[in-house]
This record gives structure tokens, sequence and C-alpha cells, in this order.
């Protein structure tokens, strides 16, 4: 009988352990000189599955897989939903990243977007509306060195998810040319209409693994994407395009892609 509890024991204590597990099986971010790595994550204002509200939760996640770019979706800004909370800027300080956000609409006394979170500042930042007839959609657009992050989150109905794709294939002609990366909660399977309007501008990026991101603890859909621009796709390689096992911290599952661009 001692053998048996003492074996039920030390089973007891590798339980917390194999939680946290899952966040080790996370690539080693690349070097500098190998290229960065970007993560996309709706973060439902740190909202988790418990339906607990926990910044460093999802700040620790961010931590884990050291992107240099990561692009949020969901956030509120000093509302009366969330009082007194700039959500992105509590995650910036958590993190040591650099906020950059972008409002949607007005709302509950404050306002309520996306936005990015980078180790070094955008060059520049601009804000294009996007078509939604009850909530107005946006677009974010920050130009780094190297690169463009555009940062979206789309309409519930898929007529005005299609007029927003068309609107990117425009305006991803206007960007200089450098390479152009789209990421976000696109709310569209990847059979929809507007995700094959979207490829006329856009490369859509697969994933390794399961492809899978919402709900984060029974994941069912594909519905959130990193896309290249077409003009300059063939100077871009990516590698761990991954989903991240993060089942608690939000209902979207977080995932990341390795990017190198080719000068």
């Amino acid at each position: 009988m001692k053998r048996v509890s003492i074996v039920i024991f030390l089973l007891l204590l590798a339980l917390p352990l194999a939680a946290k597990s899952n966040r080790t099986d996370i690539p080693k971010a690349p070097s500098k000189r190998a290229g960065f790595r970007l993560m996309c994550y709706n973060v439902r204002n740190c909202k988790g599955a418990d339906d607990e509200v926990s910044y460093e939760r999802v700040a620790s996640i961010i931590r884990s897989a050291r992107p240099e770019v990561v692009a949020i979706q969901e956030l509120d800004s000093m509302t009366t939903r969330y009082p007194g909370q700039y959500v992105l800027g509590n995650l910036a300080e958590l993190t040591g990243m650099k906020a950059t956000f972008c409002h949607s609409i007005e709302y509950r006394g404050g306002r309520y977007g996306v936005g990015l979170l980078s180790r070094t500042k955008p060059l520049s930042v601009r804000r294009e509306p996007l078509p939604c007839p009850r909530e107005p959609r946006v677009l974010l657009i920050a130009e780094f060195e190297d690169y463009y992050v555009l940062v979206t989150h789309w309409s519930l109905k898929a007529d005005y998810r299609t007029r927003t794709a068309n609107i990117l294939n425009g305006i991803v002609k206007t960007l200089k040319p450098k390479p152009v990366l789209l990421c976000g909660d696109f709310n569209a399977r990847p059979y929809e209409e507007s995700m094959a309007v979207l490829a006329k501008g856009f490369k859509v990026l697969k994933k390794e693994g399961s492809n899978l991101t919402f709900p984060a603890w029974e994941p069912r859909y594909e519905i959130d994407y990193i896309c290249v621009g077409l003009d300059v796709a063939d100077r871009v390689t990516v590698r761990n395009h991954l989903v991240l096992n993060e089942p608690d911290a939000s209902d979207h599952r977080p995932f990341i892609a390795d990017i190198k661009i080719d000068k």
C-alpha cells in the first residue's frame, strides 16, 4: 500500500508540471540573422475560458513565444466594461514591448479595436476603416523597416467579409514595395468566398499540424490567419507556422510564424 501511495503522490506532483509543459513545445525563436517571429492572437480582452480576466496569463504566453511582433484583436481602452484599463498597455508593460492601438469603435466611454505589440516602434502607422453594418471594423497598417504588419478583425457577416477582402486587395497595392504581412481574426472559414477573393492579393499561409484556432478549449474552426501580399511573396520564407496549445487564456488560440525576408 505504501508503494502505491507513493506512486500516486508522485503522479499528482507531476500533473501541474504537465499542464505547464505545452509552452515548452514552442520552437526556439529565430535569431535576428535568421528572421523574426510573428504572433497573432485574439485575446478577448484577456478574458479566459474560465471567464476570469488575467493580463499576466496572456502576457506569459507572449513572453514564452518570444515574438518580435504580436497582432492582437479584441482590445478595450478605458471603457466602463473594464474600468480604467488600457488592455494593450497592460500587456505592453508586462511583456516589455511597445503598444500600438487602433480603435474600430467608440465604446462605453472609451474605445475598442485591434493593436500590436512590437520590440521596436513602427516607422509609421495608419488607420483604415472597414465595412460592417452594426460594428464598424478597422485595419491597422504598421510600417517597419523591412516589412508591413497589417492587423484586422473582420465582420461576422459574410458579404461584408467579401467586401473587406476586396478593399484589402486594393490597399496592399498602395504600400511601398516591401513584404506585407496581414494578420487577424477573419471570422471566415478557408473555403468561403471572402478567402477566395483575398487570395487574389494575398497568399494565405498554411499552418503546420492542426490549423484550428476557435474555440480555444475545443478548436473546431480555422478563422484566424497570417497572409503575405502576393507582390513580394517570393521574398518571404515561413517556418514554424503553428497554432499553440493554449486552451485557457482566451476563446481563440494564439499562433506563430517565423518569417525570413530576402532582401
